[in-house]
């Protein structure tokens, strides 16, 4: 979403659903819309613990991420795949907060609109050793709210891609709520409206495929854009790998015959744009 429509779009429609609770008479900073949206949130899902600050929160106390662990629906893992984590003990030790702060780092080094937009939309990071896999989270009843649980083995980068994958969940989710993206959800999960995903690869509902659609378009130009395709990446697929399977996936959304009536012309253009950047990375360039 910040690669297909940029920061200011994306800013734009935080500003839409904050501006009941922009406060009057104030200038319209960034801190300001950024205390409008997590009051916006807080409003919207007032059981999800709120944060203290503007910008992204590294949540450590330990009841409130077990609190999140269940809110996510994570299940604790096996002991035999915790030796593999950066933290057993607790949720957030320092070791694993000072990986997450180099991540945020990184990604402000990298590039400070997405940057900047990270911080504003994504409120609070947790990290349970909640989860036989590890990986990242976002759900729909959480808006604002990540869970990542890394390997020690993850560099910076995979942190990095990680942070830009939920971004994307909440920025898409956040576009559904300003804008009609489904006028029928509850057809989505038939069968006959099952499509292919980009990351799973495997049959899915219109709305996973979609954002799985969304979200390998965005690490592709993160990748494009920052750290390269040649990497050997330890959270999502190699580029190419993942570049052939997002455009598989499109073309199995956009060959459903009532597409017209499942996806709303907001959602189709967006989906289009985002064929036209995946064809625009040149594949002589990515990894095998």
């Amino acid at each position: 979403m910040y690669f297909l429509g940029g920061a200011a779009t994306n800013l734009q429609t935080l500003m839409v659903l904050a501006q009941p609770h922009l406060p009057e008479g104030e200038p319209l900073t960034e801190r300001t819309v950024a205390r409008a949206y997590r009051d916006y949130l807080a409003d919207l899902q007032p059981d999800v613990p709120s944060t203290p600050t503007a910008e992204t929160f590294l949540v450590r106390d330990e009841s409130q991420s077990q609190f999140l662990a269940e809110l996510f629906g994570l299940q604790r893992s096996p002991a035999e795949n915790q030796e593999y984590a950066i933290a057993e003990k607790t949720s957030m030790d320092d070791g694993k907060a000072a990986f997450f702060e180099e991540g945020l780092k990184r990604l402000a080094q990298y590039d400070t609109e997405l940057s900047a937009l990270f911080q504003m939309a994504v409120k609070s990071v947790f990290s349970t050793p909640a989860s036989s896999i590890p990986g990242s989270m976002t759900v729909r009843a959480a808006l604002g709210v990540v869970w990542v649980y890394p390997l020690a083995t993850w560099a910076t980068e995979d942190l990095i891609e990680a942070y830009v994958h939920e971004l994307t969940h909440t920025l898409v989710m956040l576009d559904e709520r300003r804008f009609t993206h489904y006028p029928h959800y509850d057809e989505l999960d038939r069968e006959e409206n099952l499509v292919n995903s980009a990351i799973r690869n495997e049959k899915r509902s219109l709305f996973a495929s979609v954002h799985s659609v969304f979200v390998a378009n965005e690490l592709l130009q993160l990748r494009e854009a920052h750290h390269g395709h040649r990497m050997e990446f330890r959270i999502h697929p190699p580029s190419r790998n993942m570049r052939e399977k997002s455009l598989t996936a499109l073309e199995s959304v956009l060959a459903l015959p009532n597409i017209n009536r499942l996806a709303s012309p907001r959602l189709r253009e967006m989906l289009e744009k985002t064929g036209k950047q995946l064809d625009a990375i040149r594949p002589g360039a990515l990894s095998s």
